[in-house]
């Protein structure tokens, strides 16, 4: 109580500084560390997509499918990418995975409702939000889950049930940004287990993570979700490469 009434305070005397801009945001309640304008600069993904994973095609011609997901089908059913994978968006998810700027979700999840609401996405269809788990050593080591800081506002503006430890890492994995394509798909192979099991049978599910870049990992997840029964298995990152 205490140290909430001295940053009170402490906001009052000293607002808040956009982290990229250093203007004061407006009035932030939470504090999102960006203004609205750098909010904005944060670029929605856009049409034409490809129908599997989400990513943007080339507009001379758009094929319902981009040329990986042909080649290589996902377990997932469909995924949806919010914004394009930008410098710019590269260093703020940077911040919010590795620098602690956990207040950063706030921004995150006004880009991804602005997605949702946009292109009208089919919320409906899902039963429960589904964050991408990190193994428990990762997570020691991070302090947080930064999938999960994204799922929980999420689940409660879809109006879902989040369903937290449904999905499990069940192993360490090498991190996926340090490898090739083919490296990534093999070193997050089998690296999921559902728990448990009969929850998710028959259910259909959104996973929810930071960002998608060749979907090895939310292809392991949706694996191991579907051998378990589940229906629709799709995906919602804030981000895609």
């Amino acid at each position: 109580m205490l140290r909430s009434l001295l940053h009170g305070f402490q906001d009052l005397v000293y607002p808040p500084l956009c982290i990229q801009c250093r203007s004061s945001p407006l009035d932030d309640r939470p504090f999102a560390g960006l203004c609205p304008d750098c909010i904005r600069r944060i670029p929605l993904n856009n049409p034409p997509f490809c129908v599997t994973c989400g990513r943007h095609q080339d507009e001379t011609y758009p094929p319902p499918r981009c040329r990986h997901c042909r080649e290589q089908p996902p377990a997932f059913d469909f995924a949806w990418g919010a914004c394009r994978f930008t410098p710019y968006v590269r260093g703020l998810l940077h911040q919010f995975k590795f620098r602690q700027r956990t207040y950063l979700r706030h921004a995150f999840v006004a880009r991804m409702l602005d997605y949702a609401a946009h292109y009208n996405l089919d919320i409906d269809q899902f039963d429960a939000v589904v964050p991408m788990p990190l193994a428990p050593a990762r997570q020691r080591e991070r302090g947080y889950n930064q999938a999960l800081l994204l799922a929980e506002p999420l689940a409660r503006r879809f109006g879902k049930p989040l369903w937290r430890k449904v999905i499990v890492k069940s192993r360490m994995t090498a991190p996926q940004s340090s490898l090739g394509r083919k490296e990534r798909f093999t070193n997050v192979r089998g690296a999921f287990r559902i728990n448990p099991s009969e929850r998710i049978s028959g259910a259909n599910i959104l996973i929810i993570d930071d960002l998608l870049t060749t979907g090895a990992t939310a292809a392991s997840a949706a694996h191991a979700a579907k051998s378990a029964g589940a229906g629709t298995v799709a995906v919602l990152t804030l981000a895609i490469a």
